[in-house]
């Protein structure tokens, strides 16, 4: 446990310099930075993990990671605001663009008798695992350096209180075949948590002080909790089908990657989505 609230501070001691240096630059220039590597190097965990390593998985992940890397430096240089719910849906588009193209680009270049995934497969990972990361972008340009924040704490202050609660309380595990180590009391403090948290730091971040902002503060942050929950069930499904208990052992006790930031694959959509229809944007 020592060695993981270590890695936990580490990460987050260079996620706060990385917003520091955010909030100095021109708005989504650090944001654009960071989702362009992370997304290479989920792609490139998700490609050689476990089973999937003898499938052809690599060149439609490169091919949609190149694709949305061009689209959103192209929506970032070109300065113009756009609604953040019409960037998900550009991002969502280039994704499976660049995923279509690779994947026919894969099966001409298969060698005979080489087995190749099924094209929905390769799409359905695809678009979980890359679109999510790039939002990163348009939840900054509109909602500030502090959407950012506000986006990294909702979606892991359930994990860790999850944890904790569950290493100490937790005995009857709902997810034995995906997930062992969730516990039901984990589920229920990582959601307590998010509620909370939500009803706290949203009225006063992106809402208005007041019950109504409360209130709506605590659903949107349940939301999200929820999205976030269920983004790390889903991460783990994938492991279990690739055979692996962490995408990879880069970052010690936390496992990989993927293990890091698996909770933003729904979080993040969750978020820009809600968080377009109910609060004004406050970047630039």
């Amino acid at each position: 446990m020592a060695r993981r609230i270590l890695m936990g501070a580490s990460l987050a001691a260079v996620a706060a310099g990385l917003l520091w240096l955010d909030a100095r630059l021109a708005p989504g220039t650090v944001a654009l930075v960071v989702a362009i590597v992370l997304a290479f190097l989920a792609q490139f965990e998700l490609a050689r993990m476990g089973h999937l390593r003898a499938q052809a998985l690599g060149l439609p992940l490169r091919c949609a990671w190149i694709a949305l890397s061009m689209q959103a430096y192209q929506r970032l240089a070109d300065g113009r605001p756009s609604a953040p719910l019409q960037e998900l849906g550009t991002l969502y588009g280039a994704a499976l663009l660049g995923l279509l193209v690779g994947t026919v680009g894969a099966h001409l270049a298969a060698r005979t008798g080489q087995r190749t995934p099924p094209p929905w497969s390769v799409w359905a990972l695809g678009l979980w695992l890359l679109p999510p990361i790039y939002l990163l972008v348009p939840i900054e340009r509109t909602f500030g350096t502090l959407g950012l924040v506000l986006l990294v704490v909702l979606a892991k202050i359930g994990d860790n209180a999850g944890y904790f609660v569950g290493k100490a309380f937790g005995q009857r595990r709902p997810f034995p075949d995906i997930s062992p180590g969730k516990t039901v009391a984990g589920c229920v403090a990582s959601l307590v948590a998010g509620t909370l948290a939500g009803a706290l730091l949203l009225p006063r971040t992106l809402g208005e002080p007041g019950v109504r902002g409360v209130l709506v503060g605590a659903l949107v942050g349940a939301a999200i909790n929820l999205a976030a929950q269920a983004s790390d069930l889903s991460e783990s499904w994938v492991k279990r089908r690739a055979g692996v208990k962490d995408s990879s052992s880069w970052l010690g006790p936390s496992g990989g990657v993927l293990d890091v930031i698996d909770s933003l694959f729904l979080a993040a959509p969750v978020a820009l989505v809600l968080w377009s229809l109910l609060y004004a944007p406050t970047g630039a």
